[in-house]
């Protein structure tokens, strides 16, 4: 009974995603998802993540397409299953984003490395695999960040406690935790992992160029322009550590 409620729970959140994205049927993407899974459970064993985390945002980037391209200004900006950068590709030695195996497995890194940098919160990896951990960053600080291109982000150093007030960020966290909250409910990995991804909260040294890293969907609009430096956004947050 309680498996049944939980299906038909995790459904429901699927295609009010769906509807809201205007994406095609939970039915069809349960169906592209399933090649796949057992890439991600691999790789979320073989770098200590967890794999509900790691399908979570294969969803939210491709909805399961190995040959997504994202754009941006009319430019492409973001490829292949985990919609990697050219940056952020090259930082984690992604060499063909489109080759699912190659780019789950540098998702993988790539997650492993914000769940220590932000000491296991989830809605903070979220919006760091979204708009870069350095505006997270700035945003979490109420501090200023200067960009190698001059562009200048948060410059009235508005603090939100980590969340930057962009609304594409914003919902990305927001539909990211209910699937990802469903998935565990769901324990759809749950027959050989047991959600300890993130062994050590230590801290990690920033790779060198990741104040570079700015979200690859996300345009410059603030929700709240008229905030003050010390006001906190309100998200939803959760641990990706095991309890």
């Amino acid at each position: 009974m309680e498996k049944t409620f939980l299906k038909a729970q995790f459904i429901f959140i699927m295609l009010f995603v769906c509807e809201v994205h205007g994406q095609d049927s939970f039915e069809n993407l349960n169906k592209r998802a399933k090649p796949f899974e057992s890439l991600i459970l691999a790789a979320a064993n073989r770098h200590e993540v967890d794999p509900n985390l790691l399908w979570t945002i294969a969803y939210l980037e491709s909805g399961f397409r190995p040959t997504a391209i994202s754009y941006k200004d009319g430019k492409p900006c973001a490829f292949g299953l985990m919609q990697f950068t050219p940056t952020t590709a090259r930082r984690f030695s992604l060499s063909n984003p489109f080759d699912p195996r190659e780019s789950v497995d540098a998702a993988a890194r790539y997650i492993r490395y914000l769940g220590k940098f932000f000491n296991g919160r989830g809605d903070l990896v979220l919006a760091g695999y979204n708009a870069g951990e350095g505006t997270v960053q700035a945003f979490r600080e109420g501090r200023r960040l200067v960009l190698p291109s001059g562009k200048i982000i948060n410059p009235r150093e508005i603090r939100t406690g980590g969340i930057p007030p962009y609304k594409e960020t914003r919902n990305y966290v927001t539909q990211g935790y209910l699937i990802y909250q469903s998935i565990v409910r769901q324990q759809r990995f749950s027959d050989s992992h047991k959600e300890l991804p993130l062994r050590s909260p230590v801290r990690q040294n920033r790779p060198k160029d990741s104040r570079g890293e700015t979200s690859m969907y996300s345009s410059d609009t603030i929700l709240q322009p008229g905030v003050d430096r010390q006001t906190s956004l309100k998200t939803q947050q959760f641990s990706i550590y095991p309890n």
